[in-house]
């Protein structure tokens, strides 16, 4: 657990040593805009991306894709049929359930898994080595299961509501549990906060990311509005940013 004093810091030093290549998974929307500027102007190479199709849109994420930043993406969309955005990098498309399940699969330590459903995208095949001697289908009574791979990242961004002197984080909207998700899978997690509360913990009810999978947390330069959520997803990518 982290003490009171050392989980709030700077973007210079929260992104400090990211590697090139690495794997970024970003919440949003609100994408954390203080933290996308840093890691625009720190220059890593070859990223790859997983974020929602709202974020990807936003106009804060765009300048990554066109400078180079960014070599790839899978991208979370509410149905397969949404999943239909032409980029100039490769581009692979899951539902939100599917990566929120990869995410999850990959927090818990394995790397490929079966579960009920179809593959919609190859990064989600798993690699020969686990496909050995475990069929690509099976069924369990009469409900088809598929082999899948599970997601990891990196670095988990993320937007935060609200958070406490220890790291828990607070995040509101139909995405959360995606987010959260990204976080459990990360190697390490940054929090861009609005509101970096001094006066106790969050309480459990309130905690959607607990402090033990948060590394740092940045003060974020200006409070998001909250969004008109219609169907799960924002009205407009402006509202992303």
């Amino acid at each position: 657990m982290h003490s009171p004093r050392d989980i709030v810091t700077e973007p210079a030093r929260a992104l400090d040593g990211l590697a090139d290549g690495s794997v970024v998974a970003l919440g949003g929307p609100p994408v954390p805009g203080t933290l996308l500027d840093r890691l625009q102007r720190s220059g890593p190479r070859g990223l790859h991306l997983l974020c929602t199709r709202t974020a990807l849109d936003s106009p804060l994420v765009q300048p990554l894709l066109r400078q180079g930043c960014v070599s790839r993406c899978t991208v979370a969309v509410p149905s397969p049929a949404e999943g239909d955005l032409r980029l100039a990098i490769p581009a692979e498309w899951l539902t939100v359930d599917e990566m929120t399940e990869g995410l999850r699969a990959g927090a818990a330590g394995v790397d490929d898994f079966y579960s009920p459903g179809e593959v919609h995208t190859a990064v989600r095949t798993p690699s020969r080595d686990q496909e050995r001697d475990k069929p690509r289908h099976l069924r369990v009574g009469s409900v088809p299961f598929a082999h899948k791979a599970s997601l990891h990242c990196d670095v988990a961004l993320l937007y935060a509501d609200e958070a406490d002197l220890m790291g828990n984080l607070a995040m509101d909207g139909p995405y959360s549990g995606l987010f959260t998700a990204m976080a459990h899978a990360a190697a390490r997690t940054i929090a861009e906060c609005a509101h970096v509360r001094a006066d106790g913990p969050l309480g459990r009810a309130r905690t959607a990311v607990t402090a033990d999978h948060v590394q740092a947390v940045v003060p974020a330069a200006r409070r998001h509005r909250a969004h008109r959520w219609i169907d799960g997803r924002a009205p407009s990518p402006e509202a992303g940013s």
